[in-house]
């Protein structure tokens, strides 16, 4: 009796000092977990992610480890409480092999900046940190197999031995990080590495959860009726094979990349002190800084400014205590009013930016509230417009204003919606385009002079002026009916300055016609009447002659359409006539006629 009171007596010591064991090895893989998640998210490094996860399945298996304590304690005649040891180890095994498939598929998958670290004080921070996880890893390993041994527990021995494995990943993500510090990235590769370890973790529980179940007898029993004894057997030892080869490849690898922490816990100072003193040097080594040909450095003490760098290598006491600001004051800087240039769009360009076009898709984004702006005669017209400047005051530039970049967008499109006020639409969309971009400089000089931001405006181009693309069909139909319109103008003027001149000439013609016309007749009668004077002086001197020319006129008017025959001068009568010349026309063409008849 009093031998059964001491081995129940035992018992409890036994299971109080497993159970606080197993608490104090949950809360130090909460622990890890939460302070490698912390770790990765300040540097943005997915081989932290991995090791968090690994810290994740060490997690699992305590939980799993004190389960099993307090069932096989509590529940030593309940079947079902074995059972649900295996249902929630096999629970966590799906969930450890699924992540490391996902970290071991995303090291093949992802961009190769995933899995490249940045030199810096986070960088540092997580070097750090690692330390700590590394130290906080071996001790708790140590510390396991120690209550392990002390009351003989295997699975405490078992999770001690893992927990020392969860040290070696991190004493690798601690080589990655000293290595990554110096832009010597192993990132991808000790990520796979990880994931296998999640991997092996994974297999493992899966393993010991499905021996819970003792599936081969399960089986047996189920297909007794259908399968002989020796397939039965069969399939047992089939089991047992398939059950050693995962505990074989277990211990391989365990025994490749483990080897006794007795050399570390016993140098443990050395290895504390040097790695204090290492990270003292990588955190000093952050004060270095590369000054760019096209930059400026900034030096800072305590918050203030203290020297200016040129381009090389020079040095500043570490943050929080230094710092620098690199800025860029021999390159050219823009700001854009209207749209804004999407750098990393790679997709088709269209083949045209047209008035209609809605800037959804492509290199250019519109913004509407800077585009649309109110022109002089009332009417929105939508607007781009570029700005260039160039740094000439870094101080300025980097203190005078939180962000000068966006102060000089400001400034710029209050500008450009000022200037535009003053012109009509159509001028902006033609003949004055010049004259804005003249007068939009003249106002971002003045303005930068008032506000002193440190920066000079070089030149600012109108790229593109339209109406808004709701109104661009009716404001196309209104110009076209606007050049019709000029087009029938032009044409009356062409008629009228055409039919005027024309008629003003036939007019002149007409003029001038008539007054010919009278200087004709004036000169005529002006010509007769000399004549008959100069006839009447000389025939009145030779009566005789104008009695001829009397009697000869008379003559001729007697005979003027008929033949006449004038006979020699001894005859009684001399002059004879017939009939008129139109008659015997007449006749004559008569006779023809008839002869063609015939």
């Amino acid at each position: 009796m009093e031998e059964k009171l001491n081995q129940s007596e035992s018992s409890s010591i036994r299971f109080k000092a497993l159970v606080n064991a197993s608490f104090l090895a949950i809360g130090a893989d909460i622990f890890l977990v939460l302070l490698k998640y912390f770790l990765s998210s300040i540097t943005g490094s997915t081989l932290l992610v991995a090791d968090a996860l690994h810290s994740g399945g060490d997690l699992a298996i305590t939980l799993t480890v004190l389960i099993s304590i307090i069932v096989n304690h509590s529940f030593k005649k309940n079947r079902w409480a074995k059972h649900a040891e295996g249902i929630v180890a096999l629970l966590i095994s799906f969930v450890l092999i699924f992540g490391s498939f996902k970290v071991i598929f995303d090291v093949f998958v992802k961009e190769g900046t995933r899995y490249s670290l940045i030199p810096g004080i986070p960088l540092v921070i997580a070097f750090l940190g690692i330390s700590i996880a590394c130290f906080i890893a071996i001790k708790m390993s140590h510390f396991k197999r120690k209550i392990g041994e002390k009351h003989n527990s295997i699975a405490f021995i078992a999770e001690g031995m893992h927990t020392y494995s969860d040290f070696f990943t991190s004493l690798g993500v601690w080589l990655t990080l000293f290595l990554g510090y110096f832009s010597i990235h192993i990132e991808r590769v000790m990520t796979f590495i990880v994931g296998v370890f999640i991997l092996r973790i994974g297999i493992n529980m899966f393993v010991k959860a499905i021996s819970f179940f003792n599936l081969p007898e399960v089986l047996s029993s189920y297909f007794k009726k259908k399968f002989s004894e020796e397939a039965q057997r069969n399939i047992k030892r089939i089991w047992e094979r398939f059950v050693q080869v995962f505990k074989r490849i277990g211990s391989i690898l365990t025994q490749k990349i483990l080897f006794p922490d007795d050399w570390i816990l016993k140098n443990k100072k050395k290895l504390i002190l040097s790695n204090i003193l290492l990270v003292i040097m990588l955190y000093t080594g952050t004060g270095f800084y590369n000054i760019l040909p096209y930059q400026t450095g900034v030096k800072l003490l305590f918050g203030e400014v203290v020297d200016m760098n040129p381009p090389g290598l020079h040095f500043h006491l570490p943050k929080p205590f230094g710092n620098v600001i690199k800025v860029d004051t021999q390159v050219i800087a823009r700001v854009e009013s209207g749209f804004r240039t999407n750098w990393n769009y790679k997709g088709v360009e269209p083949e045209a930016y047209l008035w209609e076009f809605t800037h959804t898709e492509g290199r250019f984004l519109k913004v509407p509230d800077e585009a649309i702006t109110l022109t002089g005669d009332e009417n929105l017209v939508d607007t781009n417009f570029l700005c260039y400047y160039r740094i000439i005051d870094p101080v300025k530039y980097g203190f005078n204003c939180e962000n000068s970049h966006e102060i000089i967008r400001s400034l710029f499109c209050y500008e450009v919606h000022t200037v535009l006020a003053h012109y009509n639409l159509d001028a902006l969309l033609t003949l004055d385009r010049g004259k804005v971009q003249r007068e939009l400089i003249k106002n971002m000089k003045k303005a930068v002079q008032r506000i002193p931001v440190g920066v000079e405006i070089l030149n600012v181009y109108m790229r593109e002026a339209h109406p808004p693309i709701e109104v661009v069909p009716e404001y196309r139909a209104v110009a076209s009916a606007r050049e019709q319109k000029n087009e029938i103008i032009h044409k009356a003027n062409a008629y009228a300055n055409d039919l005027l001149p024309r008629s003003r000439g036939k007019a002149e013609t007409k003029i001038l016609e008539s007054y010919a016309f009278a200087v004709e007749k004036v000169d005529i009668a002006n010509g007769k009447t000399q004549s008959f004077l100069l006839k009447n002086k000389n025939f009145g001197k030779y009566k005789s002659v104008n009695k001829i020319r009397l009697w000869w006129e008379a003559v001729e008017k007697a005979f003027k359409d008929k033949f006449i025959y004038i006979l020699p001068i001894k005859t009684k009568r001399r002059i004879y006539s017939s009939e008129t010349k139109n008659k015997i026309k007449d006749v004559k063409s008569e006779k023809y006629e008839n002869s063609l008849g015939e």
